[in-house]
């Protein structure tokens, strides 16, 4: 047996004080790696893309463009740098969320960055309560700016008058300069669905300056065609006697023909309408990609007439491309951006929806680049990739979970990823993603092991969160899975049978079925813990259709729950003042080292606050912070908090809508409390590599112990005392890694890697 020799050191008293203040902060980081099938991600930590618009912008101060891409379903933007590939020729796009704060806070339905001016500055249009609000770029010296500029946008109709620029909030207009005259004119559709309106710009002839200063040009019928449904289009209309009547309607001019009903299992048949503009064929007449609500495709409508009002559009191709075309399940929009840094204009296609209706969208390949290896005024467009930038980053699909936890019993966390579904057969099932961190409790590194952890994708779930708590109070990790089933929810909870500090086991053959509680409903979020502190699980639950926070009490045993509920606005939260907060992801954990409870409350509306958690369950939470530096994550989000980087502060992870996850860093200070000996930070194992000897000095009493990576105890546990160095032979063993852990009382477990190199 190996033997710790004592050697007698006197103990060093750690300094303690108290600190005031103690504020509260996250700030995004990107250092944590990730790795899937060997490949490390560029941007892991971007949040996951869905339907996606993607616009150049020059954010720093380099010559490059870089990128801007909103994302319908989430509502937010993310903000991309060119930079040099690392391991290749030609650019990649690096995340760079720094420059997301400098967006509006709030923009619904799209965003196109459009240079109105002309002053270099690409400006925002996007989708307001009135119609189109334009922001203007102020940046400078690579700050990047926007102040308001017009809200709503407005033309000059047909009556005479001065009116909102109308486009549908559903719909995506195109803004370019169409009629070449030096200033940016916008086509849409008109208020029925089926007719275009051109708003022409009359800037440059009314004063010679680029500007905001639009009219109704042409007629009723811009580019004489209408159309209704799919691949319906009426050509030759003449609106010249405002009848709006005439015209035939087209076949297409391409071979394949799209069905002009909606496929089966999209959306129902209503308004709204996808436009880009680009000259499709080098001819010099600006063409028209058209994608509607209820059609898979993308149709190209061939302009022969001038680039003007005058322009006449005469036939159809219903795939576009011709080779590998553009097909989602439903309401496809297309974007003309330089996205590989060639200097030519490239396509890029996703779906324009609002969420995934019907589950008929694959969210992991919703982002379609077709190359432009032809010239900008004459586009020959390959396809690439499904996955553009959803490639590089960790992207389920959508409804992201994450969880933390040391499943391996190395000492640092590792991590599980829950997810609404993805199609598997003809049906929508979610499950778990397993990744180990094979890094530092300093320095994450996760890798993925499996995409069905414990085979739960078997049991037909969808909205699969995962969660971790002490269930049965033993000091060990138990797994908490909520699920949406068939019928209801369903709650099962796998109890972890290995010791303290060991390798978790988990069965989810012997995962017990906790009663789901009445009011509990899908999309309904659950959090475990102890509310009223008698050392059983009570349960939060928070509702997404009203709000509000139930609070269910466990009047039963810590593993045979019965839970009764005690308070339906716990916490003094009502429908009347979160309702559009919706449904809240619940983490308790002290943020700043106070030895006091916080809870963050990570919304579906985007908004992540920090409350001081109640002492008792009648208690109104008390606001902290806001967290307004982080802007809004996104949507629907699902939140984890766990120490990653070795601070003793627990830092914040958050999925959501979007299929992915962002990290956030805690850069709270740090509130050391009178009385309490700080936990250590720093090795009390050395030296590490070793030969043969190690020499312990633990920062508190305890018990020491040395496994195996396979959990084989290879040195039995013995005590150690506070600042007393005890060397340990670790002559016999054979080279390898090796964990020692020490224990101690109402303290966690620390654990370092030992590595016997002789």
């Amino acid at each position: 047996m190996k033997k710790l020799f004592t050697l007698c050191f006197l103990a060093i008293p750690f300094l303690t004080h108290a600190q005031s203040g103690g504020k509260i902060a996250f700030r995004y980081d990107q250092s944590p790696t990730v790795s899937i099938n060997n490949r490390p991600l560029l941007n892991p930590w971007v949040g996951g893309l869905n339907t996606t618009q993607y616009s150049t912008i020059r954010l720093n101060n380099d010559t490059r463009d870089d990128l801007a891409v909103y994302d319908r379903t989430t509502g937010k933007v993310s903000t991309f740098i060119a930079v040099d590939n690392p391991i290749g020729s030609g650019t990649v796009w690096q995340y760079a969320p720094e420059y997301e704060l400098a967006f509006p806070a709030v923009m619904y339905s799209w965003m196109l960055l459009v240079d109105y001016d002309f002053d270099g500055r690409k400006d925002i249009f996007t989708n307001s309560s009135k119609g189109i609000s334009v922001w203007h770029n102020e940046s400078q010296n690579g700050t990047v700016s926007f102040k308001l500029a017009v809200d709503p946008l407005r033309t000059l109709g047909f009556s005479g008058f001065q009116i909102p620029l109308y486009v549908n909030a559903s719909d995506l207009p195109a803004i370019m300069d169409y009629d070449d005259d030096g200033d940016i004119d916008i086509i849409t559709f008109d208020a029925d669905g089926n007719i275009i309106a051109y708003q022409q710009n009359m800037s440059m002839e009314r004063t010679g300056t680029r500007g905001l200063d639009f009219a109704r040009a042409g007629n009723q019928c811009w580019g004489h065609f209408q159309k209704e449904f799919c691949n319906d289009f009426r050509f030759g209309i003449n609106c010249d006697d405002g009848s709006g009547t005439g015209g035939r309607l087209a076949a297409p001019t391409a071979t394949g023909r799209v069905s002009p009903t909606s496929p089966s299992g999209a959306r129902p048949l209503h308004s709204g309408n996808t436009l880009t503009v680009i000259d499709t064929d080098g001819d010099g007449k600006k063409d028209l990609l058209f994608g509607f609500v209820s059609c898979e495709n993308i149709a190209r409508l061939r302009n022969t007439g001038p680039n003007s009002v005058s322009a006449n559009f005469t036939s159809y191709d219903s795939l576009f491309p011709a080779r590998n075309p553009i097909l989602f399940p439903a309401f496809p929009a297309t974007f003309f951006e330089d996205v590989d840094g060639d200097g030519q204009k490239d396509l890029l296609a996703s779906p324009n929806v609002n969420f995934n209706d019907g589950n008929v969208y694959d969210f992991r390949a919703s982002g379609w680049f077709y190359k432009n290896t032809g010239t900008t005024q004459k586009p020959d467009f390959q396809l690439i990739q499904k996955d553009f930038l959803q490639s590089d980053m960790l992207d389920l699909g959508e409804r992201t979970a994450p969880a933390l936890a040391d499943l391996d019993g190395d000492g640092d966390m590792d991590l599980l990823v829950g997810y609404g579904g993805v199609g598997v057969g003809s049906g929508y099932r979610g499950g778990i993603w397993q990744f180990e961190n094979k890094g530092t409790t300093q320095n994450p590194a996760f890798v993925l092991v499996t995409t069905d952890y414990l085979g739960i994708q078997s049991l037909g779930l969808t909205n699969v969160v995962p969660s971790f708590a002490d269930v049965d109070a033993n000091g060990s990790m138990d797994l908490i899975v909520t699920a949406t089933g068939k019928q209801a929810v369903e709650i099962r909870a796998l109890i972890n049978t290995a010791p303290k500090g060991a390798a978790v086991q988990y069965s989810l053959a012997s995962a017990t079925r906790w009663p789901t509680p009445d009011l509990m409903y899908p999309l309904d979020l659950l959090t475990v813990t102890d509310v009223d502190k008698d050392n059983k699980p009570d349960l939060l639950i928070s509702r997404y259709n009203v709000g509000t926070i139930l609070y269910y009490r466990n009047a039963g045993t810590a593993t045979a729950p019965v839970f009764q509920l005690q308070n339906q606005t716990f916490g003094g939260i009502t429908t009347d003042d979160y309702i559009y907060a919706r449904a809240r992801s619940l983490v308790v954990a002290d943020l700043n080292g106070d030895q006091k409870n916080e809870l963050i409350a990570a919304a579906d509306n985007g908004s992540v606050k920090v409350y001081q958690f109640p002492e008792t369950p009648t208690q109104a939470f008390t606001l902290i912070d806001s967290l307004a530096g982080i802007g809004l994550p996104g949507k629907g989000l699902i939140a984890a908090a766990a120490d990653l980087d070795g601070d003793q502060l627990p830092d914040l992870l958050l999925g959501g809508t979007g299929g992915g996850l962002r990290y956030l860093k805690n850069t709270s200070q740090k509130i050391v409390v009178t009385g309490l000996p700080e936990e250590p930070t720093g090795p009390w194992v050395f030296p590490n590599p070793t030969n043969r000897y190690i020499t312990v000095r633990p920062h508190y009493d305890g018990r020491v112990e040395l496994v195996s990576l396979t959990g084989q105890t290879v040195v039995p546990v013995q005590p150690v005392k506070a600042g007393t160095e005890s060397l340990l032979d670790l002559g016999e063993l054979a080279d390898g890694t090796y964990l020692i852990r020490l224990q101690s009382d109402n303290r966690p477990v620390q654990i370092q890697k030992v590595v016997v190199w002789k």
